[in-house]
C-alpha cells in the first residue's frame, strides 16, 4: 500500500474462503520490506460481504481480532484512517 506522501506499507492476506460475488473472507496481516509475515503485529480475519438490496448493492467490511489489545494496536498505527480513505475511492473506481 503506498500512502498519500508516498510512504510504503506492506501487508499479507490469506483468503479462507470465496463465494464470488458475495463473499470474500481473509486473514490480513503485516509484512516487511520483502513481504514476508511480521510475527511482532497483528492478524485480523477480513470478511466483506456484497449483497444486492433493490437497487442498492451494500457492501459489507467486517474485521474481528483475536484480542482486543490487537485490535487497539492496529488502530493506533492509523487503520480506521485508512479504511476510510481506501473506502472513500470505491464509487469513483465504480464509476469508470
Amino acid at each position: 500500500m503506498t500512502g498519500p506522501d508516498g510512504e510504503q506499507y506492506h501487508g499479507w492476506w490469506r483468503v479462507r474462503e470465496v463465494d464470488p460475488p458475495n463473499l470474500l473472507e481473509m486473514q490480513d496481516g503485516f509484512a516487511d520490506d520483502d513481504g514476508d509475515p511480521n510475527p511482532d503485529l497483528p492478524v485480523n480475519v477480513m470478511r466483506i460481504e456484497i449483497s444486492a438490496e433493490g437497487a442498492v448493492t451494500r457492501m459489507t467490511i467486517r474485521s474481528t481480532f483475536p484480542t482486543l489489545d490487537a485490535m487497539e494496536q492496529t488502530l493506533a498505527m492509523g487503520a480506521e484512517e485508512g479504511m476510510r480513505a481506501a473506502l472513500g475511492q470505491v464509487d469513483a473506481l465504480l464509476a469508470e
